[in-house]
């Protein structure tokens, strides 16, 4: 599990947070540019985040990025935000929308940024079906033009949708 070295300061927390927004891209093989996730690294450490692996990961030279993928995992089971699929693909997408799900009820992600994800990473795959109807719902009350349109209210009805959802498909 990870810890920061000496008290938990705004940094570290700032470093976990700006590691979890990088998981919410990379959790479904979306990698983006590695370098940026060995900088992320690097800022970690110096924050004060201490893993088993951060080290490794903020280590990395250019010629061993492809090390990337595998390192960052492991960062993110240490920090204990990590998400692994299961083998079968759609129960993979089912376990992916529960992920984003339960990052958004934890106040992790945001919700607006969870049902987007949701909707282009696990809907537009798997397709319409009841696991997934709170939040493919909760977005289209959104697009209606009667529907709740303040944005307090649309954070909350999507932060429910995203509850409704973790009820909905198992752990």
């Amino acid at each position: 599990m990870a810890r920061t070295v000496g008290a938990p300061g705004a940094g570290g927390e700032a470093a976990v947070r700006e590691l979890r927004g990088l998981a919410h891209r990379w959790v479904d093989g979306q990698y983006g540019d590695p370098a940026e996730l060995v900088e992320a690294a690097v800022r970690a450490l110096v924050a004060g985040v201490d893993t088993p692996s951060l080290p490794l990961l903020a280590g990395l030279l250019r010629a061993e990025l492809d090390q990337v993928p595998e390192l960052f995992h492991r960062v993110m089971d240490e920090l204990g935000f990590g998400f692994r699929p299961p083998e079968d693909y759609w129960q993979g997408r089912l376990a992916l929308a529960r992920w984003y799900a339960a990052e958004v009820v934890g106040g992790w992600l945001d919700p607006w940024d969870g049902a987007e994800l949701v909707i282009e990473n696990v809907a537009e795959a798997y397709g319409e079906c009841a696991e997934l109807a709170p939040m493919v719902e909760a977005v289209r009350a959104l697009q209606d033009p009667g529907g709740p349109g303040r944005p307090a209210d649309a954070r909350d009805h999507l932060t429910r949708a995203a509850r409704e959802l973790l009820a909905r498909i198992p752990s």
